[in-house]
């Protein structure tokens, strides 16, 4: 599978490669339309071994579960800080789209800024986290964000090659091919945070969340990790210079930049715009008072 993903990958490269020295001849083909080829060659062929190598919920909860007890080290667990995160979940589950899977949040004493999904429901958020975001809807953002990455299946891909080929009695075989596909990707490919990125806004919203906080939020984060902004090529060919140094090195990172994602998600963000009224929970969030037990009148917005 790995082969078949960087043959396309070379392939549609010099694609990219032919449309640069045609220079400005063509104004509607860009390399952006050669990335977007490929990206979506690539998930087709990943999807192949994904539905051959397919688990059921209780087979997935089951490794989520032993996964998660990995986690040890990253800090103790805050009993009071997990209820107040799991309550603030729970109008998110209601919308999801595999009932089957039993979610579980954890929140650990750890400064890290994160939060991550591991297969089977199993939510981790970092102290760091709850002490960034600025309102409960921004929580219910990246709450959001990690479920969807697990409603997508896209937690469980990077396990399942491996726990198939284990139940076959091959484990070392697993090992093997599991470090590979994990190598190739190197985490949630950006397409794939794109797409979490998305249904997580939207059970943010269907729960009455504000649909501006997850934009608000990366905002944030792009000033507080010191992301330069993005400049964007003119020409096929400068498309192509800043693909060799920026495009194809984003596919294999986990996370897209802040400014992209905050950009796309107040696009999306404008469909909602149609004078409903949506919940912040600034003070919910300071007090740790979901919104469940308690909504402040004034934490309702029009837009």
């Amino acid at each position: 599978m790995t082969r078949i993903r960087f043959f396309i990958v070379l392939v549609l490269l010099a694609a990219g490669a032919t449309l640069a020295t045609r220079g400005t001849a063509d104004h509607d083909v860009g390399l952006s339309s050669v990335v977007e080829l490929w990206t979506d060659a690539l998930r087709d062929a990943d999807q192949v071994g994904m539905k051959l190598t397919r688990m059921s919920d209780a087979e997935e909860m089951r490794i989520g579960s032993q996964l998660v007890h990995g986690i040890a080290d990253m800090g103790t667990e805050d009993a009071a800080e997990t209820a107040y995160v799991k309550a603030v979940a729970q109008p998110l589950l209601a919308h999801v789209r595999r009932q089957g899977i039993r979610y579980e949040f954890r929140v650990v004493d750890s400064p890290q800024i994160n939060a991550f999904a591991l297969p089977g429901g199993q939510i981790v958020v970092m102290r760091g986290l709850l002490n960034f975001v600025e309102s409960e809807a921004e929580l219910a953002a990246v709450l959001g964000h990690e479920i969807s990455h697990v409603d997508l299946r896209h937690c469980v891909e990077h396990y399942q090659y491996q726990a198939k080929l284990e139940k076959a009695g091959a484990p070392e075989l697993g090992s093997m091919v599991e470090m590979a596909h994990r190598l190739a990707k190197l985490g949630f490919s950006p397409e794939q945070e794109g797409d979490a990125d998305s249904l997580g806004q939207t059970l943010s919203v269907q729960a009455g969340y504000n649909p501006d906080a997850a934009a608000d939020l990366f905002k944030r984060m792009q000033v507080k990790f010191h992301e330069p902004p993005r400049t964007q090529a003119t020409t096929p060919a400068g498309e192509l210079a800043q693909a060799a140094g920026g495009v194809l090195a984003s596919y294999f990172r986990t996370h897209p930049p802040s400014e992209d994602r905050a950009r796309r998600l107040l696009q999306l963000a404008e469909k909602y715009h149609n004078g409903d009224s949506y919940y912040t929970g600034k003070k919910n969030l300071h007090e740790r008072i979901p919104r469940s037990s308690h909504a402040y009148p004034e934490e309702f917005h029009r837009l």
